[in-house]
């Protein structure tokens, strides 16, 4: 069973009509990967100008306060069709969604940012997103995910310009 699929079977009784997981992975807070990777100490990211770097932004809907968006050092990262849903990393073996961290509607979220990758012995493709009256949630997305991380943030922003349409 894929990672999508456990998040679609742990939100099944919580689905709005036509809802649907497109992606879920496990990511880690800013920092996070050349932290786990390297044991090396991370700083975490700036905020200012994030938001000037967006990948989509909705018109409006920029503004998000500039206050890093807490989150445990790795998490389950998912998107439906709906909305971006995150759990703690739950499952003996194999990674799987656990306690529900935080969930915001495609509506809610102002903007995300381009992401970039971060070479180097800890390679990680990190970004934002702005969270309308919240603050942003940084995320990095270690090697081997790298690919499925940058195809997961352009389908967020995809679905965030459909809002706008």
């Amino acid at each position: 069973m894929t990672l999508r699929e456990k998040v679609e079977s742990r939100l099944a009784g919580e689905f709005v009509p036509g809802e649907r997981v497109v992606d879920a992975l496990v990511a880690f807070r800013t920092g996070g990967v050349r932290k786990t990777m390297v044991a090396g100490a991370a700083g975490i990211a700036g905020l200012a100008g994030a938001a000037g770097m967006a990948l989509a932004a909705r018109r409006g809907q920029t503004e998000a306060p500039q206050v890093p968006i807490s989150t445990p050092g790795r998490f389950v990262f998912s998107l439906t069709s709906h909305r971006v849903a995150l759990f703690t990393v739950g499952g003996i073996v194999r990674a799987a969604p656990g306690k529900p961290l935080q969930s915001w509607t495609l509506d809610q979220l102002a903007w995300v940012s381009e992401p970039e990758l971060n070479s180097g012995v800890a390679q990680a493709l990190r970004g934002q997103i702005g969270v309308a009256g919240e603050g942003v949630l940084g995320y990095e997305f270690a090697r081997l995910q790298v690919d499925a991380g940058r195809s997961m943030v352009k389908r967020l922003a995809r679905a965030l310009t459909d809002l706008e349409t």
